[in-house]
């Protein structure tokens, strides 16, 4: 049977400072390093033999993905399809020049709706690009005689893959966040679809 591992990059400065990334591709500090290392042996228990990782383009998961799994000798596939959202002109922006420069959006934003601001990307179409790379890598891994399958992803990208595959809302916070190196999996249910076996799991906060 095919498990699917999610897992969230460690920090960045920008997360420290609560910056969106979005595609911006910044890379993580030593706090992210020490979280993804400390991460490292908890998830690899969970593993099973040869699993198949998957990072984002962006360099934040990427380096995560490397340290996660430094001593398995495993490769790193890469596919950009799990990278994190776009934010357009949020990007960047700190969370009070967000309410200072788009006060409606901002709200919508906090209350789980989608804000209508330039270069945003959807809900629907970050979902799709997503939920279509994960069946792509599984139904690889489901070929080879099934085992699990890791994702190294984002904070949104991966709330709205779970939310997707699980069936659940993906506006509010049906599906709570991933924090920084933490991880869920979902498990193959009986009729093909998945099922939310774990969420948010990581080790011991980093002091930072």
């Amino acid at each position: 049977m095919t498990r699917l591992h999610i897992v969230r990059h460690g920090q960045t400065d920008w997360n420290l400072q609560n910056r969106l990334q979005g595609s911006t591709d910044i890379p993580l500090n030593d706090t992210g390093r020490a979280q993804a290392a400390a991460a490292s042996s908890g998830l690899l228990t969970q593993l099973g033999d040869s699993p198949t990782i998957v990072a984002s383009h962006l360099s934040r998961a990427i380096e995560t993905a490397e340290i996660l799994f430094s001593g398995l000798g495993a490769p790193i596939h890469k596919d950009p399809r799990i990278g994190e959202r776009s934010y357009g002109v949020w990007e960047g922006l700190e969370a009070d020049l967000r309410q200072v420069h788009h006060p409606e959006e901002y709200d919508r934003w906090k209350a789980g709706l989608e804000p209508r601001i330039e270069g945003y990307e959807t809900h629907a179409e970050l979902a799709a690009r997503a939920v279509a790379a994960t069946e792509e890598w599984a139904a690889r891994v489901d070929a080879a005689g099934g085992g699990d399958l890791v994702l190294v992803s984002h904070g949104s990208t991966g709330r709205m893959l779970i939310a997707t595959l699980v069936g659940a809302p993906v506006t509010g916070r049906a599906i709570g966040n991933l924090e920084n190196a933490c991880w869920s999996r979902l498990v193959r249910s009986g009729d093909g679809g998945w099922s939310l076996d774990r969420h948010n799991v990581g080790a011991e906060p980093v002091r930072t």
